[in-house]
């Protein structure tokens, strides 16, 4: 297949030195064409490194019409971490696309975040039972395992009152038949007191266990956009790549 060249002469018009959106930085661009193969590099600056990101390429012909370039190799695409001196590597004629004319290049970030913060998910159902899930859910009303947990709670704990109140009857009756009934009466009043806790922090656990094997997907975030945009210089034909800021 013969390779049509197009040789440019590059200049840089910086608007922005760097881009900052929100917090990670994507540093100007560097270019670089020798005819037959692009080479895009750039600097993806955030504080933590375990983040990952989503980078992409768009390009357009002189018309606004996208170029369908597929075969991007490199830093592109998913699970792009932070880091100095990425690269993407484009070769035009293994798309079947033979530049000759002005072309426009958008180097596009997001970063992705989690749906929730599993952690504070974890604190509010160990705070009340339910209320991480209600948070994850968007609304639904799984509070109410928070509200039949503390009333269990609740109920444990006067039961648990009664118990001892009829005990100490049980200790200072002198009839037989008396202390015979107040003890089973105690004994009941125990059994139920305890199976209530238990239900409690059964309902606690459950919840917390919930909350943390609940899957805590990616989602994506919008972010500013770095064009290479190409400019004339009206001194004559030549081909410019300017840095463009879309927020």
């Amino acid at each position: 297949m013969k390779r049509q060249k197009l040789l440019l002469n590059l200049a840089f018009l910086v608007i922005c030195s760097s881009v900052y959106s929100q917090d990670f930085v994507i540093t100007d661009p560097r270019l670089e064409f020798d005819g037959y193969q692009l080479s895009i590099s750039y600097d993806l600056i955030h504080r933590n490194t375990s983040d990952i990101f989503y980078i992409w390429v768009d390009m357009k012909n002189q018309a606004g019409a996208p170029i369908r370039a597929r075969t991007f190799l490199g830093d592109v695409g998913d699970s792009i971490r932070p880091g100095n001196d990425k690269k993407i590597i484009w070769v035009p004629e293994e798309d079947a696309i033979f530049l000759d004319d002005d072309v426009t290049i958008e180097l596009t970030g997001e970063r992705y975040e989690r749906e929730f913060n599993k952690g504070s998910m974890v604190l509010m159902s160990t705070a009340v039972p339910g209320l991480g899930q209600t948070k994850i859910s968007k609304g639904k009303p799984y509070w109410i395992a928070g509200a039949a947990a503390y009333g269990a709670v609740a109920g444990g704990v006067i039961m648990h009152s009664s118990y001892k109140k009829t005990y100490d009857l049980y200790e200072a009756e002198s009839d037989a038949v008396e202390r015979a009934n107040l003890y089973d009466k105690s004994q009941s009043q125990l059994t139920l007191s305890t199976a209530l806790l238990i239900s409690a922090a059964t309902i606690w656990v459950a919840n917390i266990v919930w909350v943390s094997a609940t899957p805590n997907h990616y989602k994506p975030l919008q972010h500013a956009r770095i064009g290479l945009t190409p400019a004339r210089n009206t001194k004559g034909r030549i081909t410019m790549l300017s840095l463009k800021i879309d927020f």
